[in-house]
């Protein structure tokens, strides 16, 4: 949507897009942009924690990609990135779809029983804090892993399950859901220092104008894959309300307290003024939504909604 919307604001930029994990391993391509090797990346902020820990808050942002806009939030993230890396944050590729957890047995309390879990950074802490045992593997394995029964589930994004074949081979999704997949679009700062100024503006006004579209295309993509997880046989375990709410309690105010806070201010600063705009507390901490509007549970009734 970025690139498209970009060719037709400001025809004289030219986007030479290179491909994915095929050029440069996930958890390279931060330096790759810092290095220059890249002019602009686009990646998840937990494939660049090690270099930047202050991206372990980023998944828990009470906001949209227009609200963090709007509230000064995008130029802390820039400053962040600028301080540690030499890189210019643009904003956001990726929003509206939280994680969700996929079992291959139903899962009707607060409690894993010991069994494994694929999970990413952003997920490891809760699947230890419900009694699961947290396995790293690659994407490309999960498929083959949950077949034969290496893992019991995995955690994964709520968009993109589907293109892996999960479905087939996990018969819950739970609900609750929790926090935000964000992806970000970066830039190398000497590249963005070389630009003129009527350039500098078309990036940033054109990924502005089309944030708002990127969340509502997950959003809705959200609801689609989930239908399609439902229609290959795959059931919502609900948790009860009680036991959705300790999870959104774990999520969202133990796993907070538990960041490695001195770490994060020490490399950057500017985090505390991060923390300070998301500690809204669990106020806003709802069933049916994660505090940024990605669909938590529901999706049925989300689906016939926004029909």
């Amino acid at each position: 949507m970025f690139v498209e919307k970009l060719e037709e604001n400001a025809p004289w930029i030219t986007v030479d897009f290179k491909g994915g994990p095929e050029v440069m391993a996930p958890n390279l391509l931060i330096e790759g942009v810092a290095a220059g090797v890249f002019d602009i990346g686009v990646m998840p902020g937990d494939y660049y924690v090690d270099q930047i820990p202050a991206m372990e808050i980023a998944r828990f942002t009470p906001f949209t990609p227009m609200e963090e806009r709007e509230n000064g939030v995008v130029e802390i993230y820039d400053e962040i990135h600028r301080d540690q890396l030499g890189i210019k944050y643009l904003g956001r590729a990726v929003a509206g779809m939280p994680q969700v957890i996929l079992s291959r047995r139903e899962i009707t309390e607060l409690d894993l029983h010991g069994d494994s879990y694929r999970t990413s950074s952003a997920t490891s802490d809760i699947v230890r804090a419900i009694n699961g045992v947290p396995v790293d593997l690659p994407g490309g394995e999960v498929y083959t892993a949950l077949e034969r029964n290496v893992v019991s589930g995995a955690t994964w994004a709520s968009v993109g399950p589907t293109s892996l074949g999960l479905e087939g081979v996990v018969s819950y999704d739970l609900a609750p859901r929790f926090y935000e997949s964000l992806s970000n679009i970066v830039m190398n700062e000497r590249s963005w220092d070389s630009l003129d100024e009527r350039t500098q503006n078309a990036l940033v006004d054109t990924l502005a104008e089309v944030e708002p579209d990127i969340f509502a295309h997950y959003l809705s993509r959200t609801i689609e894959e989930t239908e399609q997880w439902h229609d290959a046989g795959v059931q919502e375990a609900r948790l009860s309300d009680g036991d959705g709410r300790k999870l959104l309690e774990l999520a969202y105010v133990d796993s907070w307290e538990n960041l490695d806070w001195d770490r994060i201010l020490e490399t950057s600063p500017a985090a505390a003024h991060l923390r300070e705009a998301f500690d809204t507390g669990d106020e806003e901490l709802t069933f049916d939504r994660v505090p940024s509007g990605a669909f938590v549970s529901g999706i049925r009734e989300d689906l016939e909604a926004n029909r």
